[in-house]
């Protein structure tokens, strides 16, 4: 699909990545850890992302659960969705951005 629609994705997600990688070497193992807490419950969704309590307490979102609590990478992820957005603006989903950036993670 992106081949089509944005075919520097990949590219802006592999050099983006490597750029964060370069000052912080954990976050390959934030971003996995992230990737696998957004695939366990009812799939890969970047539903760990979302944030629509609009300061309301009472409505729980799925980054308050005590498991979700600890996780780190966000802003990492932020980072990269912000340069895709760049080139391709609304194109490139949050959950296939958190793919991307798992999967050039882990090669570095």
């Amino acid at each position: 699909f992106y081949r089509d629609t944005c075919p520097d994705a990949e590219t802006i997600v592999k050099f983006t990545t490597a750029r964060i990688y370069s000052d912080h070497k954990d976050v390959p193992a934030a971003i996995l850890r992230l990737f696998f807490h957004d695939c366990f419950i009812k799939g890969c969704d970047a539903s760990v992302f979302l944030n629509d309590s609009n300061e309301n307490k009472s409505h729980r979102i799925e980054r308050d659960a005590i498991p979700n609590k600890t996780l780190k990478g966000f802003d990492k992820i932020d980072m990269i969705k912000k340069e895709l957005e760049k080139v391709c603006p609304g194109v490139v989903s949050c959950a296939d951005t958190i793919a991307l950036a798992t999967r050039d993670g882990i090669v570095l």
